[in-house]
């Protein structure tokens, strides 16, 4: 059974509902569908009543693997910050290996020595090794890319018949990339000069919505795979379930690839950017392409699902029934062998900080021996020349330094930004109200004229994704009062409504009244639709039922979307929504 997205206002009615389960140091957190680790973190701290540490805890999954904050997440992770539950980690079985080491680039090499020697030069010709280099969640980590192809060279002067696979996610998350005038082709081309072999589809690949992924699809010099996505019938696009690869020592290697699939029976993406596919359930999706092992020498999913959920496809398995998972979507960081029910899975951390080096050798007898090793990629050491050029090039984006507004008047204080950016995320939305915090404003001043797309990065630098979420009058008095009680006693900035906070003699808060933009009370048992940023919607500890659901877009992204159209922005001077009366 599967669910096509046909009707964004349909799915959006759908998500209001949901919510995800997911526990840190075991204790149960409820938080909005599409949360991050960050998120979570946040959102855990708040519930004890704690403020979030200045240095931000070291997270790692059930299985000891440490996980990045900007890592996504699945229904029912488990997330540990407190050494003292290390004692609960689950056991984490490795195999022997026996690995020469050297020195090269900096990094520690697989090299090729087998744990079976026999001493007969004919039986060890026979013995076959395929090396692939493997990453994921790449973000477009374009400036990482010179140092990377250094050592895709470097590993390819060792390893000629060099893999490199990407487990998805190539997309968004720099500006040089998502701004580019054709979005997301800088990643793409990259790729493409380096001669990647294949890549998982990842929930952001969607990002560049149907024409613009189908085009990339096409431009891509590499295959995408997916197997549990039904591509739209009026389309044309360039992915297929599963690849052979036929090495050029004769083995063959079979790669397929499945897509975390959350709640609503969508990627982690906007509702309007998948319009058109539809999704199968990954978990039975597997089980349909087990001929793939009797058909090849090894066999591989390339997966964009997340360790844990890696991990509960290969316990559903037979066991040895797949020889590899390399993973993404969790951002997770696997240093050392991790093998379930006999199946080894991999996955690099994101944004081009690591590579996973794999080495599988078959043996005349038909056994696979597996070896794995996490190198450091990063910006420092050699890098390749013209893929520093290329980009050099992207970096000087016309499209960071384009015009999409004019300011009739200048902006003189963050609370009149702060109600152009709320006013923006609360039109594209389609909401009714809209909120953002103080501290999510980090300029004071706009200048009157011309508004470049890199001055809303300047204003809105956090790349924090927008939530949608159903509150009556009630919860939205709930959530002022938290907010206002959270830090530094600083009032919402509101869009769709104003608000008075009234106080005690002694400066006490006493209480919070909603008005409506004409003055008016508001219905207080009324439901009203409501947007804000991801971090309020983490931290904010207040009653209300509804919790909400990401729209996996940026409150930057969504700000340019609305000044481009707009083209005109009026004056905001003195323009005062919240009224503190003391």
């Amino acid at each position: 059974m599967y669910i096509a997205c046909k009707s964004f206002n349909n799915i959006t009615l759908n998500l209001q509902i949901r919510n995800m389960k997911l526990y840190i140091d075991d204790e149960e957190i409820s938080i909005y569908n599409g949360a991050k680790v960050l998120d979570v973190v946040r959102a855990y701290f708040a519930q004890r009543n704690e403020k979030l540490p200045n240095k931000l805890p070291v997270v790692t999954d059930a299985y000891g693997n440490s996980v990045e904050l900007n890592g996504e997440l699945s229904e029912g992770n488990h997330l540990y910050i407190n050494i003292r539950n290390k004692g609960n980690l689950k056991t984490i079985v490795t195999t022997p290996k026996v690995i020469h080491i050297i020195a090269l680039l900096g990094i520690s090499l697989l090299m090729g020595c087998n744990t079976n020697q026999k001493g007969k030069e004919t039986e060890q010709s026979e013995i076959k090794t395929i090396e692939i280099l493997a990453v994921n969640d790449m973000h477009a980590a374009l400036d990482n890319f010179p140092r990377f192809a250094f050592m895709v060279d470097s590993l390819r002067s060792i390893y000629p018949d060099l893999l490199l696979v990407s487990g998805g996610d190539n997309q968004t998350g720099n500006p040089a990339n998502d701004q580019y005038s054709e979005k997301g082709m800088p990643i793409i081309e990259l790729m493409n000069a380096i001669k990647f072999d294949l890549s998982a589809v990842g929930n952001h690949e969607f990002d560049s919505r149907l024409t613009g992924f189908e085009d990339i699809s096409h431009k891509a010099e590499f295959d995408f795979i997916s197997a549990n996505m039904v591509l739209p019938k009026e389309a044309n696009f360039k992915i297929k379930p599963y690849k052979i690869v036929r090495t050029p020592n004769n083995l063959q290697i079979a790669f397929v690839s499945l897509l975390n699939i959350n709640k609503n029976g969508i990627p982690d993406s906007h509702p309007d950017n998948v319009i058109g596919f539809a999704f199968k359930d990954p978990f039975k999706t597997a089980q349909d392409y087990l001929f793939l092992k009797d058909s090849c020498d090894v066999f591989i999913m390339l997966n964009h699902m997340g360790f844990e959920e890696d991990v509960k496809i290969a316990m559903q398995m037979a066991a040895e029934s797949v020889d590899l998972i390399i993973g993404g979507h969790s951002h997770t960081k696997i240093e050392k062998d991790q093998i379930h029910n006999g199946i080894m899975i991999t996955q690099a951390g994101s944004r081009l900080y690591y590579a996973t080096l794999i080495r599988l050798t078959v043996t005349p007898e038909g056994k696979l021996n597996r070896e794995m090793q996490l190198l450091t990629v990063g910006k420092e050491g050699n890098r390749r020349a013209d893929i520093q050029e290329m980009v050099d090039a992207y970096n000087i984006n016309p499209a960071l330094t384009e015009i999409i507004a004019i300011a009739e008047d200048d902006f003189l204080t963050s609370e009149e930004v702060g109600y152009l950016m709320t006013d923006a995320i609360r039109v594209v939305s389609g909401t009714d109200l809209a909120f953002i915090n103080p501290g999510g404003v980090r300029v004071s001043k706009l200048a009157k004229g011309p508004v470049r797309t890199r001055d809303v990065y300047e204003m809105d630098p956090f790349g924090n994704e927008v939530v949608r979420i159903n509150l009556t009058g009630h919860e939205i008095r709930n959530l002022l009062l938290s907010a206002y009680n959270f830090g530094d006693y600083s009032s919402l900035y509101p869009s769709g409504m104003t608000t008075r906070y009234l106080f005690n003699p002694d400066g006490s808060l006493n209480k919070v009244e909603l008005l409506t933009t004409n003055g008016k009370p508001f219905v207080m048992d009324k439901t009203y639709s409501v947007v804000l940023n991801h971090y309020m919607a983490a931290v904010y500890k207040y009653d209300h039922k509804d919790p909400g659901q990401s729209l996996f877009r940026t409150s930057a992204e969504v700000t340019i979307d609305y000044l481009k159209t707009l083209k005109t922005i009026p004056s905001y001077r003195g323009v005062k929504r919240v009224k503190m009366v003391r």
